[in-house]
């Protein structure tokens, strides 16, 4: 009976001991589990928008005032920055694996500087937060938002074809104003202006250039600046040319036409004084054309019985290929009207025919 008793007690304080030992490995699994997976803390990439908080304002600087790896005290803030996450471990490690760019918005009310600290800027998990942020304050410039009506300026280069020549107040625009959105203190600065895309009049030979092109607005670098809601985005352009041509008066010879079985005795003009209007190598060839016998006008001459008569200027002809290239038939201006008599020579022993 003793010995059973003291069996007894030896394997109660031996259970008792491997519970215990089974419970103590449980509560060690629990804690791993429980308190081993929080406060993991992990850097990694962000982007922050500024914004301004109202309507009417727009942020002109924003640079970046105390960091540590991400740029230096007084650099641009372009929205690169690294946060420090904090959670459980298992959570960061979950949102760290799924390559998502945390993207928080700061909507600033002011100008100064701004304690990325102080503020909840991203949305992020349940469970995680953010406990640091690098760079960690910005200097932030706001200004009110204005409308100013500025002049449309056209942007013309190259130089006309012969004969044409660009002149003052030869160039509107339609509409000839437009009215710009943006900041403040950079619209009401004169190097800001608009002007249409640039319309190319090389060598143009026409009185009148149109074009429809779109607007540029020029001397903003920081493109903040833009046409203002309802107003055109281009503009019509109209260039008068005027012409600059050479005039040059030569005496030119008359030639009369008639048919080949018709004899007819001619009296009239058998020269007149040309003025012609071309471009100056033109109007010069046109004159040694003339002088050298190879350029002269050609009238058909008919049967006037004796009367005289004047020739139409459309009547007026020249052998094709004898006016220069670079002036035109309505450049070419006589003095006056032709003026001839025409009648039939009569040969002896020939009956008149009726």
């Amino acid at each position: 009976m003793k010995g059973s008793w003291r069996v007894r007690v030896v394997e109660l304080l031996v259970g008792n001991t491997r519970n215990k030992l089974t419970s103590l490995l449980l509560a060690v699994v629990v804690w791993a589990y429980a308190f081993g997976n929080t406060g993991h803390e992990e850097s990694i990439d962000a982007f922050l928008i500024v914004e301004p908080a109202a309507e009417d304002q727009v942020v002109i600087s924003k640079t970046i005032s105390q960091a540590k790896l991400m740029g230096q005290k007084g650099d641009p803030f372009v929205g690169r920055c690294k946060i420090t996450l904090s959670g459980p471990r298992n959570v960061v490690a979950r949102y760290v694996e799924s390559e998502l760019l945390p993207q928080g918005t700061l909507k600033v009310d002011r100008t100064g500087r701004i304690d990325l600290r102080s503020v909840d800027l991203f949305q992020l998990p349940q469970g995680l937060s953010v406990q640091g942020i690098d760079p960690s304050s910005l200097d932030v410039v706001l200004d009110s938002m204005v409308r100013v009506e500025k002049e449309v300026r056209a942007s013309v280069r190259g130089t006309p074809g012969p004969g044409f020549v660009r002149f003052p107040g030869g160039i509107s625009t339609d509409p000839e104003k437009i009215t710009l959105e943006g900041p403040s203190q950079l619209l009401e600065q004169d190097v800001v202006a608009v002007l249409t895309q640039a319309i190319d009049i090389d060598g143009v030979v026409l009185p009148l250039v149109e074009a429809t092109v779109p607007l540029v607005i020029t001397g903003d670098d920081s493109k903040l600046i833009r046409i203002a809601e309802g107003f055109p985005a281009e503009a019509t352009v109209k260039i008068h040319l005027q012409e600059n041509l050479t005039q040059v008066q030569a005496l030119v010879s008359v030639r009369y036409i008639v048919d080949e079985d018709v004899d007819l005795e001619i009296r009239g003009d058998q020269s007149i004084k040309v003025t012609v209007s071309g471009v100056e190598e033109a109007v010069r060839e046109w004159k040694k054309r003339v002088d050298e016998g190879r350029f002269y006008l050609l009238v058909r001459g008919t049967d006037t019985g004796g009367e005289g008569r004047n020739i139409p200027r459309e009547e007026v002809r020249w052998i094709d290929g004898s006016l220069p290239d670079g002036i035109s038939g309505d450049q070419v201006k006589l003095e006056r009207i032709i003026l001839y008599s025409a009648k039939r020579i009569e040969v002896p022993g020939e009956e008149p025919q009726k």
